[in-house]
């Protein structure tokens, strides 16, 4: 009897094990990109600074990591609709776009080359927005 306990825990244990590794493996992209300003991804405010951006393809969860203090944040984001599969986008940067809407900035997307996420706006005032228009930062696949 203990002896099949001991099994019972032990495999307990594997499929525990296996089921994170799994978890883990489920991101399909990195983007690193230093953001020069603060910036809003709905109501939440992020701090200017070293960024890691890790999009989950399949529910389109992205985990936001600040690389100079290490808090981290996930956001649900709305894949973006890009080029099809036979146009010859090889050209294009990794990059992040910031909207400025008044004196804030807010994050609107993260494209590669192949994939792309935009974020929620938030409930923010856009009556003092001023179209200044797109701050693009090149960014890096991870």
């Amino acid at each position: 009897m203990r002896t099949n306990i001991r099994h019972l825990v032990l495999l307990a244990a594997l499929a525990t094990s296996l089921t994170g590794l799994a978890v883990g493996q489920q991101f399909t992209y990195r983007v690193a990109a230093n953001i020069p300003y603060d910036f809003y991804i709905g109501d939440q405010q992020f701090s200017a600074g070293n960024y890691l951006f890790a999009v989950n393809y399949a529910d389109h969860a992205v985990t936001i990591t600040n690389q100079t203090n290490g808090h981290s944040s996930v956001v649900t984001a709305s894949p973006l609709e890009l080029a099809s599969p036979g146009y010859d986008n090889r050209d294009k940067a990794t990059f992040v776009e910031l909207v400025p809407v008044g004196d804030r900035y807010l994050l609107s997307d993260v494209q590669t080359r192949t994939n792309g996420v935009s974020f929620p706006k938030g409930s923010l005032p856009r009556t003092a927005a001023t179209n200044e228009g797109i701050v693009t930062i090149v960014a890096s696949l991870r």
